[in-house]
């Protein structure tokens, strides 16, 4: 058992020095990621916008699964129950599009803005 300890702790021992090495170089190119991502975010809303567009005159239950899906995504998740809602609707109760919306709900239901926490006590 001692053995296994030594082995853990000198593993470990590298490991935080590994991390301790790091350099601002790495940050950098890291923080260069960070760009492309956020262009790819604005693009995903504006699909979302043309679709939901379209979906105002022509309702369909794999175009609101489409927009929940993606506000699922982006982690907008009072939009996707609003989305889920629809599709739900839409098939006249089908399971899967419920089991989605179940799911926004919950997701929706942890954030903190959606908690009904008074602080003022």
């Amino acid at each position: 058992m001692s053995v296994f300890k030594g082995v853990s702790v000198f593993v470990l021992s590298l490991m935080m020095l590994a991390c301790a090495n790091v350099t601002t170089e790495q940050v950098d190119a890291t923080q260069a990621v960070i760009k492309p991502v956020d262009e790819e975010r604005a693009n995903v809303e504006q699909q979302i916008a043309r679709v939901t567009e379209k979906l105002k005159d022509k309702p369909t239950v794999q175009g609101w699964l489409l927009v929940g899906d993606a506000q699922m995504h982006l982690k907008k998740y009072n939009d996707a129950v609003v989305a889920y809602r629809e599709a739900y609707l839409l098939s006249e109760y089908a399971d899967g599009p419920r089991r989605k919306l179940k799911r926004a709900m919950y997701f929706s239901s942890l954030e903190p803005k959606n908690l009904d926490i008074d602080d003022k006590q």
